[in-house]
């Protein structure tokens, strides 16, 4: 069984090489799509290449949140064509299988024959959380004991991913053929563990930069950005208050406004796969907002100023 994984990506210097390196423990092949990252991410994903682990690096600088076309992309172009991947991973630089054992994980995936989901597990940064710790799926053992809501990711059959009407979702929550959802069904002991807020200068960027890379997507569907809507307006008017509020956008992230919901955690570490970190350093939280902002805002220059060229 050949299995490969596929990641979109931008600007998750902090996180990538525990990504890669946790991934690269039980798929065969890594094909990442760097979307213009300005903050060390796609230096890492060179450095994780040249020492050998097995990973396709896809420049996509294009400003536009178009997620679901890029990975729908990556699995038909690279996963299936380029490589004849019998199962397809679509994982974020933020998402990690949590699996009890590699072997197993393969194995019962080799005996499926739909696609298969992965529930989320939301991770929550504690005060009790080790500052020393650069890695931050070691850093943070804590995890929501229920969601607010249940959401899942898809994992996709060879055999479906190379129909020509097959596509990933935005978000790639789920598997379409000629635009209807397709049924999943689950693997016993395996979810998927997200680490979606990690600290305050990381969570403020993400939240700029998945805002205004939506409100600059092209025929954008409203849903795509709700979760960062509300944090936006807020980061935006009194970054002071929002960096007050770190903790509980982290315990709320995904939940709907609408949706009552008292936040519980527990201590539940991730089995973590990955090994030592060799290409990731610490940096100033309080800088990554300011850097990567002036970087996107500078990209959006370039390219107005090269639509304006065109017309002239």
């Amino acid at each position: 069984m050949r299995l490969v994984s596929i990641t979109c990506v931008k600007n998750e210097y902090d996180i990538i090489e525990s990504c890669i390196r946790h991934t690269a423990a039980f798929v065969d092949r890594l094909v990442v799509l760097d979307n213009g990252s300005t903050d060390g991410t796609l230096e890492i994903l060179r450095k994780l290449e040249a020492s050998g682990i097995p990973i396709e690096i896809v420049d996509d600088p294009a400003p536009g949140h178009y997620h679901f076309a890029r990975a729908t992309r990556l699995m038909r172009e690279f996963a299936v064509k380029k490589y004849n991947a019998d199962w397809i991973l679509p994982v974020d630089a933020d998402e990690f299988v949590s699996i009890p054992d590699a072997s197993d994980f393969r194995n019962s995936l080799s005996k499926q024959n739909r696609p298969i989901n992965l529930k989320w597990q939301t991770y929550i940064p504690d005060p009790g959380d080790d500052p020393g710790e650069k890695n931050p799926v070691l850093r943070i053992r804590h995890r929501l004991a229920e969601e607010a809501q249940t959401w899942f990711k898809v994992i996709v059959p060879g055999e479906l991913a190379r129909k020509e009407k097959a596509s990933l979702t935005q978000g790639n929550h789920a598997v379409q053929l000629d635009g209807k959802n397709q049924d999943a069904g689950v693997l016993d002991g395996v979810s998927l563990a997200h680490f979606p807020v990690r600290s305050p200068g990381q969570y403020a960027a993400k939240v700029a930069l998945m805002y205004l890379q939506t409100r600059a997507t092209a025929g954008r569907d409203e849903r795509w950005q709700w979760h960062y809507n509300r944090p936006f307006e807020i980061l935006k008017k009194n970054p002071d208050e929002f960096a007050r509020r770190f903790r509980e956008f982290a315990l709320g992230f995904a939940v709907k406004p609408e949706n009552p919901f008292e936040p519980r955690v527990t201590l539940d570490p991730l089995p973590y796969l990955g090994g030592p970190l060799s290409f990731t350093s610490a940096r100033k939280d309080d800088a990554v907002l300011i850097d990567n902002l002036l970087e996107y805002a500078e990209t959006l220059a370039r390219r107005s100023a090269e639509i304006d060229e065109g017309r002239s």
